[in-house]
């Protein structure tokens, strides 16, 4: 009892009021071991979910094997939402990272909530926006970008999640090679080819399972160069000036 009650002041938390607190009492909650599968591409299901703890990864699988990767989501990510709101089959399949905890709302009630209470239709739609926004940059990368560039913009991405300080982020724990090339839509050869001549350059630095770029601000010229100003690059410019 006492940690479902834990549980349900962090759900209230992660969520902005009064979306937090009305859901609350619909919440339930869901365990995952790793590799576990809470959402499957083209269910019928309409649950949205919040990450409380560990992460989860929202990807597609090609029928020839491939993992098409779309995002990380950790604690106070929201997955699901897209069936919960126009109850359309599910667009991609979602799996925990690690050990994982979930709060799980039922999508009508998700639904009629945040179609309820005005301040929460504006974050939702505000989310969607951003969604939007960051799909456009990774269908400009696709298209017009060549796969060591693509990778150039995913590493600036990872580095503005991590955190920028005094010019350096550490991204960790840091995707493997075979990661990142799913998430550029590339190989693992390409990727490890580039991540050494980055390392060569001093940009790059990799200690274990962590990540460190020691120059974002260099990273981000790479890109500007490559990209333009696209949305990234303004979003880079906020924490280290190029």
């Amino acid at each position: 009892m006492g940690k479902a009650s834990a549980y349900l002041r962090q759900f209230e938390a992660l969520l902005p009021d009064p979306l937090g607190r009305l859901l609350a009492p619909h919440a339930r909650f869901v365990t995952l071991r790793p590799g576990q599968i809470v959402i499957g591409h083209q269910d019928r299901t309409s649950d949205a979910f919040v990450v409380l703890e560990g992460s989860v990864r929202v990807e597609l699988h090609s029928l020839s094997g491939r993992d098409i990767f779309l995002a990380d989501v950790g604690p106070g990510g929201l997955v699901g939402e897209f069936a919960a709101l126009d109850d359309q089959p599910r667009s991609a399949s979602v799996a925990a990272i690690d050990s994982s905890v979930l709060a799980c709302i039922p999508g009508a009630i998700f639904k009629a909530t945040v179609n309820g209470e005005p301040a929460a239709a504006d974050w939702m739609a505000r989310r969607l926006v951003r969604h939007i926004r960051l799909l456009t940059e990774r269908v400009f990368e696709l298209n017009a970008l060549a796969v060591r560039n693509r990778l150039h913009c995913e590493l600036l991405r990872l580095s503005l999640d991590a955190g920028v300080a005094g010019n350096q982020a550490v991204i960790a724990p840091a995707p493997t090679h075979v990661e990142l090339a799913n998430r550029i839509g590339s190989h693992r050869e390409a990727v490890t080819r580039e991540l050494q001549y980055l390392q060569k350059e001093g940009i790059v630095v990799r200690h274990g399972r962590k990540l460190a770029m020691n120059d974002v601000a260099k990273l981000a010229e790479i890109v500007r160069a490559a990209a333009g100003d696209v949305d990234l690059i303004q979003r880079a410019v906020l924490v280290a000036p190029v």
